[in-house]
């Protein structure tokens, strides 16, 4: 807090927020002034538990009653709230009131409701001889409450029972017992048990019983024995049903199977109703599904086939269902995606049993039910065109980017994406005083198609992986004050899901040509004495790469979620294998040449792991760490530059600019081209993260990480990755951050400052704890500007 009170009285407007910061807390005492008379400010609750297995952060969520929020610990949205005058309707006391948090005035009462609320919680997880005590502390207008949990003995279960009257069901589940949630021995939890239920209800879909529901589930536990143990019965009664009299008649339960899909590709829920009544639906069969649409479908029917599991006289299956809904909604063709279910009676005929469709038969076993399965399908608007003009803020450089983007998400009838991008950047850079523009101008065209295209097409399911073929091509045109080049480039490649929270991606071909039109003879000068020479040059950049991402976020669930990229690249084999077949020759480089243009050969990867720790609603943490490593050889000295590593910016090292750090201690006095890069990256970043006021919040982090080469490639002093160096090598920066959450986008500004340097310079003492041995100044703060989280 010291640190950020000396940066605020750098400068007038600073004194200013520094005398309003001194004032609120110096009216820390006020924050019981809208507590009425009789009545106390709740300022602490604490949970101790003397057991190890029960967590006080858990039996927490269980107390009725808590404090004002707060940050850091301090209290400052009651504070402001503290502040406003409530006789006053003015617009300071008002929007004081409005964006702050009025105080929670302490009832006995609910301590009570907690403590019984705690033990029924801790009965719930088999802990029947628990102890909860409470206590209260007054301190002037203020109260603690104090919560004491012993837990003592839980009970376990002994023995468990199954009481199935459906013989069909009891050997399913028996069958299935394996991977039973709860086993002997454990803990008797009633959570388990719910859980069980769950688990059941799905398997029992997955088989068929549509109208099985967990409610049908029921236990029994005796507790009569002794050493706390339970044994633990699970029951399945049949339905049952009244008889004219009135008296319940037991029901088996049904299995299920599909009768007839209808399917409706392009329905309209305001106007479906005036279809049917006008007679304007057309319907159709295709592969034994019925196609019902109005006027055209708009797609090619094929193309919803192929994404449907659900058949036709194939028994009910909820994962199938599920996995059917995904499907359709993941060609972004569809705005909603709605799948109905309806019961149906079949009949009986003396000699077989059959059911009579529009055009054809389907044998009826008496042992099922029948279903019919509506998939509604509201189409998109098919086309669409986004202008979107953003001043733009890259490593300090101020600008302007204006992009156009058309798609039509049906080009070819087949739910192809066909997107155009068209882009321009303008920046304004500053060199030791002078004033520099950037350009950039390219455009990308692409086309996504919902299926597989390429070799042994026929064997990969289309109904169960997603997957996605893309064609790319772009271009890009770079101006900048030390080169000049342009940027060309193809891809082929694949998307596709294993699971609900996996995607893969592998483009076998990606072909980039970048040629090298200009380079400022200062900027030459700069690179000709390393090996980076050898990544500014015109060269054939072909890419063969995989990549794999993890993601477990719920957005609809406020909770913790990891997610996981890992990316592998290769480049120039093929053409360096045929290089070798043919017996081309060399150039003066020592490399070989395609169309007179060397082609870079490399191996590249990096993994990028960041984890959300949610605490609650207004505070969360977020931790990053990043590995990446790319190595070239062969017919390369050094990477090419798109494909380096480089730390600081908005979403690295924040107290440096981008391309600023490292590498390793490398220290150069005078950069007029700051555009370090190197081979190997390693950063760490951790961030606490809260609410503020309004759209406002507010972050505090620490990131630490560097860029290394590999020895033997860079000649530059202490630039190369050493085991018994580098950890001294790590850069170390802290800082603050203000952000507004928009909902749709998030602006962000973080203002980074460096704690420990690694940059030797030989002039001058080795000193790297840089942030506690100068003087604390506004210019010595890195500010930085992104949009979205930095990770």
């Amino acid at each position: 807090m010291q640190f950020l009170l000396r940066v605020l009285a750098e400068h007038r407007l600073y004194r200013i927020l520094f005398t309003f910061l001194v004032f609120v807390f110096v009216t820390s005492c006020s924050v019981t002034k809208h507590v009425p008379y009789g009545m106390y400010l709740l300022n602490k609750v604490e949970v101790k538990s003397k057991s190890k297995e029960v967590k006080s952060d858990e039996i927490l969520s269980y107390v009725k009653q808590k404090p004002n929020k707060r940050i850091l610990g301090f209290r400052f949205h009651l504070r402001l709230y503290s502040l406003s005058n409530p006789q006053k309707s003015g617009w300071l006391s008002r929007g004081l009131r409005q964006i702050g948090e009025d105080p929670v005035l302490f009832d006995s009462l609910v301590v009570k409701e907690s403590s019984r609320n705690i033990k029924l919680f801790l009965q719930s997880k088999g802990y029947y001889n628990s102890v909860v005590k409470d206590s209260i502390r007054y301190h002037g207008k203020k109260v603690d409450v104090f919560y004491t949990v012993e837990p003592r003995s839980p009970y376990h279960i002994r023995k468990i029972g199954y009481y199935i009257e459906d013989t069909t069901i009891r050997n399913l589940v028996l069958r299935d017992s394996v991977n039973r949630i709860f086993n002997r021995n454990d803990l008797f939890d009633i959570d388990l048990l719910q859980n069980e239920r769950e688990r059941i209800e799905i398997l029992l879909k997955e088989k068929g019983f549509y109208s099985f529901d967990k409610n049908y589930i029921t236990f029994t536990a005796d507790t009569n024995l002794q050493g706390n143990y339970v044994d633990l019965n699970l029951i399945i009664k049949n339905p049952a049903k009244p008889n004219p009299k009135g008296k319940p008649v037991p029901l088996k339960f049904k299995r299920y199977k599909i009768r007839r899909v209808y399917i409706y590709p392009n329905y309209d829920p305001f106007k479906f109703d005036t279809f049917i009544e006008n007679s304007q639906l057309d319907t159709i069969s295709n592969n034994e599904c019925y196609f019902v649409y109005h006027d055209k479908p708009g797609i090619k029917l094929s193309v919803i086939q192929s994404f449907n599991l659900i058949r036709p006289d194939s028994v009910f299956s909820l994962s199938r269902v599920n996995r059917t809904r995904q499907n359709l909604s993941q060609i972004r063709l569809f705005k909603f995606v709605n799948i109905e279910f309806r019961e149906v009676d079949v009949f009986n005929k003396k000699d077989s049993l059959k059911v009579i469709f529009l055009d054809d038969s389907i044998d009826v076993d008496e042992d099922f039910g029948y279903l019919d399965c509506y998939i509604q399908l509201v189409p998109h608007t098919l086309q669409s065109y986004q202008v979107e003009l953003v001043g733009t803020n890259t490593t300090g450089s101020l600008g302007a980017e204006g992009t156009l983007n058309y798609q039509h998400k049906n080009l070819l009838n087949g739910a192809e994406l066909f997107d155009v991008k068209l882009r321009g950047l303008v920046e304004t850079v500053q060199q030791n005083l002078n004033l520099h523009n950037t350009l950039e101008i390219g455009g990308s065209m692409s086309l996504k198609t919902p299926k597989f295209i390429g070799p042994y097409s026929s064997k990969v399911r289309v109904d169960k992986y997603a997957p996605n073929t893309q064609f790319t091509a772009f271009y890009s045109f770079q101006r900048r004050p030390e080169y000049t080049r342009m940027i060309t480039g193809l891809q082929y490649g694949y998307i596709w899901k294993s699971s609900q929270f996996s995607t893969h991606t592998l483009n076998p071909v990606e072909l980039n040509a970048i040629t090298i039109k200009e380079i400022s003879s200062d900027f030459q000068e700069q690179i000709d004495s390393t090996f980076l020479k050898y990544s500014y040059i015109s060269q054939i950049v072909t890419v063969s790469s995989y990549s794999w991402v993890y993601s477990n976020q719920n957005p609809k669930k406020l909770s913790n979620y990891n997610y996981l990229r890992f990316n592998f690249e290769l480049s120039g084999n093929i053409l360096s294998a045929i290089s070798k077949l043919t017996g081309r020759s060399k150039n003066s480089n020592g490399s070989y040449e395609f169309f007179n243009t060397e082609f870079s050969q490399f191996a590249r990867t990096e993994v990028n792991y960041t984890f959300h720790q949610i605490v609650d609603e207004n505070n969360s943490f977020a931790y990053r760490f990043y590995i990446g490593l790319g190595y070239p050889y062969g017919n390369s000295r050094a990477l090419p530059f798109e494909k380096r590593f480089f730390s600081g910016g908005a979403n690295g090292i924040r107290a440096w600019q981008a391309r600023s750090l490292g590498p390793g201690s490398y220290y150069q006095e005078l950069e007029r081209f700051p555009n370090r890069t190197a081979d190997i990256k390693l950063e760490a970043n951790f961030e606490y993260r809260y609410r503020l006021v309004w759209k406002l919040e507010g972050a505090l982090f620490v990131d630490v990480g560097n860029i290394w080469s590999w020895p033997g490639l860079d000649e530059r002093q202490g630039a190369t990755f050493k085991w018994d160096k580098f950890y001294e090598q790590i850069a170390i920066g802290s800082g603050l951050g203000i952000r507004m959450n928009l909902g749709f986008f998030i602006i962000r500004t973080d203002f980074g400052y460096k704690i420990f340097d690694p940059a030797i310079n030989p002039n001058e003492p080795y000193n790297p704890w840089v942030g506690f041995n100068q003087p604390l100044k506004i210019n010595k703060f890195v500010f930085n500007f992104g949009i979205g989280y930095p990770f």
